[in-house]
């Protein structure tokens, strides 16, 4: 599993600089329809995986999403992010947060990439902690 992550890296890539060109699309109010297309395109590459590839890309975003701690503040949207020491390799990490996942269907990981709003920031969490 962690050598189709090493390969899909670029792709993921991808994933998220379209990401970051909606979120630049939004911030400057290019208009909806920019920000439509560049949906749309990012909803394009997402169906363009195999069921095998998306339960790789969703561990990874997983990995971001867990092994990292993060400080919510009350009284400011900030987020502090606190790197926890990780004592797990590559490979038990993508064992241990793909474990469930093996249950869902194509569509199921597709939905839950394009929808989840985060999942640029876990991508990189994810590729930077599995050292991809």
């Amino acid at each position: 599993m962690y050598s189709l992550a090493k390969q899909l890296a670029g792709r993921m890539k991808e994933i998220i600089e379209i990401e970051s060109e909606i979120a630049e699309a939004e911030s400057v109010s290019k208009g909806e329809q920019v920000v439509r297309n560049l949906e749309q395109k990012r909803s394009d590459l997402i169906k363009t995986f195999t069921r095998d590839e998306l339960l790789v890309i969703k561990t990874v975003m997983n990995v971001g999403r867990s092994e990292r701690g993060y400080r919510h503040y009350f009284d400011s949207d900030d987020v502090e992010l606190i790197y926890l020491s990780i004592e797990l390799n590559e490979h038990e990490l993508m064992k241990k947060y793909s474990h469930f996942l093996v249950h869902k269907t194509k569509q199921e990981l597709a939905d839950g990439i394009e929808y989840h709003t985060l999942v640029s920031s876990f991508l990189k969490e994810g590729m930077e902690i599995l050292k991809l």
